[in-house]
């Protein structure tokens, strides 16, 4: 029985090709507008899993995607690291002389700016809504002198032409998602744990928390701030280390933050290859 699996985009969005990676080939893909829409649909159980875009190695963290797992209750029970490779992509073989505008993802074209830059110097770049959406959008166009940023498989899968293979500017570029469900994943063969915490605003105290972690020999491989929003100049700290939730270190170092910490929450426990 196939899962089905909600995500950010079209049908060919890279988030679909993760998908796929993860759960061996076998989803039910459910295509959704927005990233909120991707908790919404888990939330009302016509989706049984999500995955979402949580860092890119070139740009950084989703910021969106921050904020909705700070504030919605799901957990993160997979992880899967994705190569991203970009092409260029047109309705017909044409030269890039006679290509006029760029649609892709903000952070697509971010990722291929200097490939841009070089060969289409007075090209409009606009951004859309998403890769794979970007290469639907020219299918249905009228014009041919018109190109998207999106994945092979997008290609294959609208009939469209491939221009240029691998276009990213950095050939080391992936793009790291989270699987989403309603339920923890316990697994005890899980090895890596991310949560969310705050900070008492006193001198130290970030400092203090992170040697919770280091007193007990756990690698912690993230730490990114970002704004509350509730109270100015206040963040809560995305984190992500080494070490499974069932772990009795991992459970002593949480019990520890609970002594300078404002609030913490636990996004999920998964396998990390």
């Amino acid at each position: 029985m196939k899962n089905k699996v909600a995500f950010q985009g079209e049908r060919g969005a890279f988030s679909e090709i993760a998908a796929l990676k993860f759960f061996k080939n076998s989803i039910d893909p459910f295509p959704c507008k927005s990233f909120s829409e991707v908790f919404k649909k888990i939330n009302n159980k016509e989706a049984e899993y999500g995955i979402l875009p949580i860092e890119n190695s070139q740009t950084g963290g989703i910021n969106e995607v921050h904020d909705l797992l700070l504030n919605q209750e799901l957990f993160a029970g997979g992880e899967v690291k994705l190569k991203v490779e970009h092409c260029l992509i047109t309705k017909e073989e044409i030269d890039f002389k006679l290509i006029k505008k760029v649609y892709s993802h903000p952070q697509a074209l971010a990722q291929c700016e200097e490939f841009l830059s070089r060969n289409l110097p007075s090209c409009q770049v606009i951004p859309a809504y998403d890769t794979a959406g970007s290469v639907k959008m020219i299918k249905e166009a009228k014009e041919n002198n018109i190109a998207a940023i999106a994945s092979s498989w997008a290609a294959e899968l609208y009939g469209l032409k491939i221009l240029n293979l691998n276009i990213q500017d950095n050939k080391f570029n992936y793009t790291r998602f989270l699987i989403l469900s309603p339920e923890m994943n316990l697994d005890p063969k899980n090895n890596k744990t991310s949560i969310i915490f705050a900070v008492i605003s006193k001198p130290g105290a970030l400092h203090r928390c992170l040697k919770e972690f280091a007193l007990r020999d756990i690698n912690i491989n993230r730490l990114e701030s970002r704004p509350s929003k509730r109270e100015p100049w206040e963040y809560i700290f995305y984190t992500d280390f080494e070490k499974g939730l069932h772990v009795k270190e991992t459970q002593e170092a949480l019990k520890s933050l609970e002594e300078c910490t404002t609030f913490i929450k636990i996004i999920g426990g998964y396998y990390s290859e």
